[in-house]
């Protein structure tokens, strides 16, 4: 191991009070909700990937990911599209923590070329997965392109078995309101698009099964989120979290750390479909 925890947690919390101090209200927000997350990530990577490897952080958002990285040691190049780019205070701290600025705004047109071929010790995907609505067959040629030999690529993702999912599905049913995203959600949030697939531990196997043996693929599930009693409903989801969290297999939230084992010849078992 690269870190002990108390060093994670003391980067964290640094990043914590930066984010705090600097007082725009949906970084704190979003920084508050996904602080668990950040510091599993961060203990995870610390046990895959050398300090000083290069690490390409895709979906960066307000760089919490590539601030805490780059304070452990590791070399950061943050992707996002123009629009987050475009803010302000995500130019800063790109500007003080010497993180690289990559701007792609279509995952889809992604070209390993442009990007650095073999050129990273780690991918970091995180909560992306689930967002996903094109065709990605050529998108992860694209990733295994970019990732050196023995590197790594990290996803988080919602466990579409969560006990709350499963719950929430079940009542939607039974209401006879509908499966998948709500209306009012959709209506109510700009997005690249919402979660339009979840996946199950076993899917995120089958997944990369289907499409190169060269990926080997170990997935944990954990939850992350914080426990919320502020409203009767918010405190009955908080329980179904922990209660799917105490029978493991019903966790809210997925961790994989997908190897990518280079061989000699072209494994790729799927092509993209024509349109």
């Amino acid at each position: 191991m690269n870190h002990s925890k108390v060093e994670i947690e003391k980067v964290i919390e640094e990043i914590r009070l930066l984010v705090l101090e600097e007082g725009v209200v949906g970084d704190i927000q979003y920084f508050s909700f996904h602080e668990k997350r950040f510091s599993r990530m961060a203990n995870t990577i610390s046990k895959t990937a050398m300090k000083g490897a290069k690490i390409l952080d895709i979906g960066s958002h307000y760089l919490h990911s590539g601030m805490i990285l780059t304070k452990l040691g590791y070399q950061v190049v943050c992707m996002d599209v123009q629009e987050f780019w475009s803010i302000p205070f995500v130019q800063d701290r790109a500007k003080v923590f010497e993180i690289e600025k990559c701007v792609h705004n279509n995952l889809e047109l992604l070209k390993s070329d442009e990007v650095g071929v073999e050129a990273y010790d780690l991918v970091l995907f995180t909560e992306i997965l689930e967002h996903i609505t094109f065709n990605p067959i050529n998108f992860w040629k694209e990733l295994y392109a970019i990732t050196k030999d023995g590197g790594s690529i990290y996803i988080s993702t919602p466990n579409s078995l969560s006990l709350s999912s499963i719950l929430r599905t079940l009542k939607n049913v039974f209401t006879f309101k509908g499966i998948g995203v709500s209306i009012e959600m959709i209506f109510a949030r700009v997005t690249y698009g919402h979660h339009w697939k979840e996946y199950s531990a076993r899917e995120i196997r089958n997944y990369f099964s289907q499409l190169n043996d060269d990926f080997k693929v170990k997935v944990e599930r954990y939850s992350y989120q914080k426990f919320d009693n502020s409203t009767t409903a918010l405190l009955c989801w908080s329980l179904l979290r922990v209660f799917g969290s105490l029978t493991y297999i019903f966790s809210s939230d997925l961790e994989a750390i997908v190897t990518v084992n280079k061989s000699v010849s072209d494994n790729w078992k799927l092509q993209s479909p024509n349109y």
